[in-house]
């Protein structure tokens, strides 16, 4: 099994709430989250496989093996169960976390996902072209999708900072995530799910629509869906009060 680079805030504390990164982004991009979630909580950020300092690796993972990694994390910290927070790509993993391991996830945060992303065909031909022409273009296209015009106005400099962390990351790792997204298809996955779940969405998300997430809360048995105002994809990012306060309401009110 790959070993990805993770960082936890309190090693003693608890719960453990382990949060799960975007599509082309690193452990960072939870910042604001884990300023702000109670200090005693044990708060644990990672890298997807070819993300951030995590290697790229053997073969082509599943979304399967990214849910492995986050237990292996887990199971190398001494924690049994935990609270996961994933988004998009993230939040896909949680699926099958939840899945796969009910005795493990105590609760899940599913943010600006769905069943699916985008089409298979749409995923592998992005991972062919990033293999084939490197990383730029999709840096280009993605700050509207991430990030609303009001945002990308305000805030330039957060968002020109993650755009150039897209520009630099290994094509190779992007490719393999998009991969494995389009293997995996929730419709059987979601009604399987016990844990607690909260589905979040932002109202201006182009990169997972609002429809999706609600798709998603459908399928999940007893999934709460809650849209976030005035945000797109990276809606940790542009609504982070928010989005963390949720986070924490949630995760202690099943804990």
């Amino acid at each position: 099994m790959t070993k990805v680079k993770y960082e936890q805030s309190n090693p003693a504390g608890e719960p453990t709430v382990i949060l799960g990164s975007s599509l082309g982004t690193d452990r960072f991009m939870w910042r604001e989250q884990v300023e702000s979630l109670p200090r005693t909580w044990n708060v644990i950020t990672f890298d997807l496989r070819g993300h951030g300092a995590s290697p790229v690796g053997p073969g082509t993972p599943s979304i399967d093996d990214f849910a492995d990694d986050v237990v292996a994390i887990a199971d190398d910290v001494g924690v049994h169960r935990f609270a996961f927070c994933g988004l998009s790509i993230g939040g896909v993993i949680g699926q099958s976390l939840g899945a796969r391991y009910p005795d493990r996830v105590s609760s899940l945060v599913l943010a600006s996902t769905g069943l699916t992303i985008l089409s298979k065909q749409a995923l592998v031909e992005r991972a062919e072209r990033v293999l084939d022409e490197g990383m730029a273009w999709i840096a280009d296209v993605s700050a509207p999708r991430w990030f609303t015009e009001r945002f990308r106005s305000e805030h330039p400099e957060i968002v020109e900072a993650k755009m150039d962390h897209l520009r630099h990351m290994a094509p190779r790792g992007y490719a393999d995530a998009c991969l494995a997204l389009a293997g995996f298809d929730g419709h059987d996955t979601a009604p399987s799910i016990s844990a607690p779940t909260l589905i979040l969405s932002g109202e201006e998300d182009l990169a997972t629509p609002p429809e999706g997430s609600a798709e998603l809360a459908s399928a999940v048995p007893g999934a709460v869906l809650r849209s976030l105002p005035a945000c797109a994809h990276l809606c940790n990012v542009e609504q982070p009060a928010l989005f963390t306060e949720l986070v924490q309401r949630h995760v202690e009110a099943n804990n």
